[in-house]
């Protein structure tokens, strides 16, 4: 009889532990996050942090969607299609600029922005800022990348207008350059091991402008300011269960890499390390060590969005305090 009741205890225990995951389950909150373009292996820290349970225990059931760029990925949160995005400072100002977008930034993940130049180590072998001027670069009508050269050349002095924008399709860019029919190329940095692959690791040269002096912020996690009010918590979970997928992608880059693989079928599993640490570079630094992942500092965050706007005729159209929130952020901070 004692053994009966002991196995009828046993028994109810149990149930009642089920039951209790039941309506933990059942109280998570779908949610949809969009990336700035198609999964690829540098998203991998939001893959981490979504198998790893963070969003789960977070009270958050997310469903990570891809986009076909920043500006997307902006419209996909301004129409309620997602209520998170991961997108760039360029698009958030060009947002709140030409529409009745209030999108804010909550989060800045890249401290570094991508925008770089590449050359061929026997060919252009660009290096120092001063090498710019006079070059001819593969570029794109209406990029915001030779915005970006252009302000960064008169901030050291040099001749921006010496420089010679070239329209050549993105996809013949690497090609053009590796048959030396182009001396340099702007593209994004996570663009480096498609210019490996194609020459070599001792020929691809990359310029990354943030590593000689500009400062500006480029992607983090965009939220649209109603959803902000109306789900503060829920914002403050998502961001503190990003940040830990972050920090486990930047403290051991091989397993993000595998887990990334297991989410998105038929990426190179090279290049998916190789994007990790580029954009690794790009979160860590002096910065997120001393005050933690996604921090904002209020100075760089103004000379950005200053920076944009007056490269892209949203000069006095957009506050930089009304496009971010830092009260969203962990605390205690969560360091890499």
């Amino acid at each position: 009889m004692q053994r009966t009741f002991s196995l009828l205890k046993v028994a109810a225990l149990l149930f009642a532990g089920l039951l209790a995951a039941g309506e933990a389950c059942a109280q998570t909150t779908p949610v949809t996050f969009s990336l700035d373009f198609r999964a690829l292996g540098r998203h991998a820290a939001w893959y981490v942090a979504l198998e790893k349970g963070y969003y789960k225990q977070a009270g958050l059931d997310v469903t990570i969607i891809p986009s076909q760029g920043t500006a997307q990925a902006i419209q996909s949160v301004e129409s309620g299609a997602a209520q998170f995005a991961f997108s760039d400072v360029a698009g958030l100002v060009a947002a709140r600029a030409n529409a009745a977008a209030t999108v804010k930034m909550v989060a800045v993940l890249y401290q570094k922005a991508p925008y770089a130049v590449f050359s061929l180590k026997s060919g252009a072998n660009v290096t120092k800022p001063e090498q710019l001027e006079n070059l001819e670069i593969a570029s794109g009508a209406g990029s915001f990348t030779q915005k970006v050269i252009e302000a960064f050349m008169t901030s050291k002095g040099l001749k921006a207008s010496t420089v010679k924008f070239t329209n050549i399709d993105p996809a013949a860019r690497i090609g053009m350059l590796v048959s030396k029919k182009i001396p340099a190329i702007e593209t994004f940095a996570m663009s480096r091991p498609g210019l490996v692959k194609a020459s070599s690791e001792s020929e691809a040269l990359m310029f990354l402008f943030a590593d000689h002096g500009l400062k500006l912020y480029s992607n983090g996690i965009l939220v649209r300011d109603a959803y902000l009010k109306s789900n503060a918590e829920q914002v403050r979970a998502f961001v503190k269960a990003s940040l830990q997928g972050w920090r486990d992608a930047i403290a051991n880059p091989k397993e993000a890499a595998e887990i990334v693989g297991r989410h998105v079928k038929g990426l190179d599993p090279d290049v998916v390390l190789q994007e990790i640490a580029i954009v690794n570079d790009l979160v860590l630094t002096a910065q997120t060590r001393a005050n933690g992942l996604g921090t904002i500092d209020a100075a760089t965050m103004a000379e950005s969005v200053d920076m944009i706007a007056s490269n892209t005729g949203a000069a006095g159209k957009v506050v930089a305090t009304d496009a971010y929130d830092t009260s969203f952020l962990p605390q205690p901070p969560i360091k890499p």
